[in-house]
């Protein structure tokens, strides 16, 4: 265990580490996102819609089969990079305890349309604007998991406001994150917010419950691969964790053994889910 990386992630909320992946996986990583994104901007084969996705600023589940038709060697590889020691002993060190796969995600710059993202909290969504609710919820909740974000291109679209997580908003924050009907949440004069630069391979952090935002600007290349775990104690059913493809035969099988035996807890875990008629799915927070 890294106990600054502990240290920094308690007291500031948010934590960057250099070099995650080295240049060459980095560069096969992005070749990789790029062909799944071409894919899904016409059609999305977890959830079968079809789409432009000209304006998407993400995308989830980057590990269904149904991208990897043409490319079959390409999921050991993305497979490998999820189950990667240095990137679980990072989550490990955060969490406290051996991590479970949740939810692969790529965030991307739109291609016409460019805005800086709003300033929130997690702790606002289901507290349908009752500051008091989301106090106490912000007092009581302490994160269960850990969105690693590695950027596959040099960015620094990802802002945060240290040691917000431990607190409710000043009056300045709120002024920008929530009054007048949430209008002025775009805002680029968030007192105390830094951006974290990152060059490709680097990977940052932030507990959701502090004040943060990200950018998405046409003009700005953006690809940054996110990968989501929770703690194995304490695994939640939604959107993201619902990947029944799991149960195809023979899913895990072109995957190395270390890689396949880091991945049969999560389908250990969410079967009985994927197993049922129409499995109701937990609010994603």
């Amino acid at each position: 265990m890294n106990p600054e990386l502990k240290r920094q992630w308690d007291e500031e909320g948010y934590i960057v580490v250099k070099r995650l992946f080295d240049p060459e996986r980095t560069a096969k990583l992005r070749l990789i996102c790029e062909n799944i994104l071409a894919r899904w901007r016409v059609d999305r084969p977890a959830t079968g819609e079809s789409g432009t996705g000209i304006d998407g600023t993400s995308m989830r589940h980057l590990n269904h089969p149904g991208y990897f038709g043409k490319h079959p060697e390409w999921f050991p590889e993305l497979m490998n990079a999820v189950a990667d020691a240095k990137v679980i002993e990072t989550c490990r060190t955060i969490l406290g305890e051996q991590p479970l796969f949740r939810c692969t995600s790529l965030f991307m710059n739109p291609i016409v349309k460019s805005e800086d993202g709003n300033w929130h909290r997690d702790t606002q969504f289901g507290a349908q604007g009752d500051d008091e609710a989301e106090k106490k919820k912000l007092a009581r909740f302490e994160s269960n998991g850990i969105q690693l974000q590695v950027a596959l291109v040099p960015s620094e679209d990802i802002e945060y406001v240290p040691r917000s997580h431990l607190r409710w908003d000043t009056p300045a924050e709120y002024a920008i994150r929530l009054a007048d009907g949430q209008k002025h949440n775009r805002s680029n004069r968030m007192p105390g917010a830094v951006r974290l630069p990152l060059e490709a391979g680097d990977a940052a952090a932030f507990n959701p419950n502090g004040l943060h935002r990200g950018r998405y600007h046409a003009d700005k290349l953006r690809r940054t691969l996110m990968l989501t775990y929770t703690r194995t104690s304490m695994p939640y059913f939604d959107f993201f964790s619902n990947q029944p493809w799991f149960l195809q035969p023979g899913h895990l099988d072109p995957l190395p053994p270390a890689t396949r035996a880091f991945f049969e807890p999560f389908v250990a875990e969410y079967r009985r889910h994927w197993e049922a008629p129409k499995p109701e799915l937990a609010a994603a927070y």
